[in-house]
Order: structure tokens, then sequence, then C-alpha cells
């Protein structure tokens, strides 16, 4: 009886074999991880390309005398940050209040 119940299970694998199913998983990228660079510490300043720890203290401490409004304001209150750096840094960085 053992036999025949798995000779059963062994044509009904032949018979499926090679076919698949839609699980449902969508291809899309998820989005990026935002940093608000107004609001953000040092561990998440230090995670965007081209800025470490030295730069990020520098940004924390420039934006508690006025926000950082953009790429560029940002750029010069790090103390400098390259032009490829602040290009891949882009998708990533918001400057809500």
């Amino acid at each position: 009886m053992l036999l025949v119940i798995f000779g059963g299970l062994a044509a009904a694998a032949m018979l499926t074999r090679g076919r698949t199913r839609d699980v449902g998983f969508s291809h899309e990228k998820p989005p990026p991880a935002r940093v608000y660079v107004n609001k953000a510490g040092v561990a998440e300043l230090s995670a965007l390309p081209g800025i470490g720890a030295k730069k990020a203290e520098k940004i924390i401490e420039a934006r508690r005398k006025a926000p950082i409004e953009n790429l560029e304001q940002l750029a010069k209150v790090a103390g400098g940050i390259s032009a490829a750096n602040l290009e891949r840094m882009t998708p990533f960085v918001s400057f809500e209040r």
C-alpha cells in the first residue's frame, strides 16, 4: 500500500514539474531611505556618500544657527562635498524642517 501512495505522489510530481506559480512579488525597487538633513544625527548623516563623522558634526553645528536649505548649502557647511557624492546622495536627502 505504501508503494502505491509513493507511486501516486511521484506521478503527481512529474506532472507538475517545470510549472511555476505567481506568488505576487513586485519587481519594483522600494523607495530609498530618506535622511532629513535638518533633523538627522551623526549616524544618519554619516550614512550619506562623502559625509563622515566630522562633516556630520559640522552640519549639525551649522543647522543650529539656520536650517540647511539645499545641497549646495549642505556642501558648504560640511566643508566640501564632491559633485559626484552630491549627485549620489540626491535621492536620499530631504531638507524639511
